[in-house]
């Protein structure tokens, strides 16, 4: 995902000029253009253009992950299970050695893992 395309994509859609974009985030035009270049931007540059253009872009912060446990053989039918979990923000390590410590299990019950 490229943060500087998409917010890009949409002040044009708006009709901005990247002056009059730059205008109403109250940076200078050089600076908004170089955050179009930028495929990573801070969370306060997101919430900003946000708010000017009346749109939640804090949604494209939602990661998915996804693990993919089969057999090698391919003769056992798959099964699948998608799982939506929500936590509080700022707990995204805390998620995260938990969805590894169940890969470790996975794999210690002869399953294999593929992210």
């Amino acid at each position: 995902m490229h943060f500087g395309k998409i917010i890009k994509s949409a002040a044009y859609a708006n009709g901005l000029s990247a002056a009059e974009f730059a205008a109403l985030l109250s940076i200078s035009e050089s600076r908004l253009l170089n955050l179009y270049e930028q495929r990573e931007w801070t969370t306060g540059y997101i919430k900003l253009v946000s708010e000017v253009l009346n749109h939640d872009f804090c949604r494209h912060l939602n990661k998915g992950y996804s693990v993919n446990f089969f057999n090698e053989d391919g003769q056992q039918p798959l099964e699948e299970i998608q799982l939506r979990i929500r936590y509080p923000k700022g707990k995204d390590f805390l998620l995260k050695t938990w969805l590894h410590k169940i890969t470790l299990i996975a794999k210690a019950i002869g399953l294999q893992v593929r992210e």
